[in-house]
């Protein structure tokens, strides 16, 4: 009898949401207002010359280049072409820890990445509408199939930008092996749960963060960690309350709320079980000349 091989597939890149996709009108002498925002933004110039100023830097995009401008960098366009400057935007949310190599590189986009842009412009056609404050908004009757098709081809276009690093001489990127992919993906929740300590986050909410299934991820990430996912946001939580213990006159009520809490009585216990004392009396023990 045959034997067949299973071979896990190890997503390098998961795009999550498309968010905007637009092109720019340059009229004239143009320049957009300044912004920033917590996604990924994939610029490529079809036609003419544009400059990108992102955090300061000036960068000049030639016809047919690519640049992608990280989350939370502040970011510009400016044209001096006019009518000449045509430039596709599509802006999306990944938490694929490689993007992060790709922030600030001019890619040039050959024929195959020019085909990877021409379908995703051809499905956001046929998928989406715009009203007159430039809102995407889902057709009607969209085309079957068209925001999966989307990210399939911003996925390849991805990669294949991920692969020109890969070869290039003195860069530092790689494709993941196994060990290193556990690891990353660990790091992605643990940054996730810094960021929401005050949030009551549920497991599930956890997971849908990098889009994997939840018995995978609690089994890698004790591996990792020593902890499960839960026990390591509430350990991340009582480090919070005990800097707010000793540097507030917060009630212990009014911190067990704030860190997502719902009952004062259940934060406590979680804050015994990691500091062996209540928030009371690690208030007493803690406080500048306090005492048990």
């Amino acid at each position: 009898m045959k034997t067949y091989l299973r071979y896990k597939v190890l997503n390098v890149v998961d795009i999550k949401e498309i968010i905007a996709l637009e092109y720019l009108d340059f009229e004239g002498k143009y320049k957009n207002y300044v912004e920033k925002h917590d996604f990924w933004e994939l610029c490529y110039v079809e036609r003419g010359t544009v400059f990108l100023d992102m955090d300061n830097e000036k960068h000049k995009l030639s016809e047919n280049e690519i640049m992608l401008i990280a989350p939370n960098t502040i970011h510009s366009y400016f044209s001096d072409n006019g009518n000449e400057t045509k430039v596709f935007v599509i802006c999306f949310e990944s938490s694929s820890r490689l993007l992060k190599s790709m922030g600030d590189i001019r890619f040039f986009a050959d024929a195959e990445r020019r085909e990877s842009l021409r379908r995703i412009i051809s499905e956001c056609k046929q998928t989406f509408c715009f009203d007159e404050n430039g809102a995407m908004e889902l057709q009607e009757n969209p085309a079957f199939g068209g925001i999966q098709a989307i990210l399939v081809q911003l996925e390849y276009l991805l990669i294949s930008l991920l692969r020109t690093l890969s070869t290039e001489k003195n860069r530092e990127v790689v494709f993941l092996n196994e060990d290193t992919f556990y690891e990353s993906i660990t790091d992605v929740i643990i940054e996730f749960l810094k960021t929401n300590v005050e949030k009551k986050l549920t497991l599930k909410e956890i997971c849908a963060k990098v889009n994997y299934s939840s018995s995978f991820l609690c089994r890698k990430f004790k591996a990792q960690t020593g902890e499960t996912m839960i026990e390591f946001f509430n350990r991340l939580k009582v480090e919070e309350a005990k800097k707010r213990l000793v540097d507030t006159e917060k009630a212990v009520a009014a911190i067990s709320l704030e860190l997502g809490f719902s009952e004062v009585k259940y934060f406590g216990a979680i804050f015994k079980k990691n500091t062996g004392l209540s928030p009371t009396e690690y208030r007493k023990k803690n406080k500048i000349g306090g005492k048990l």
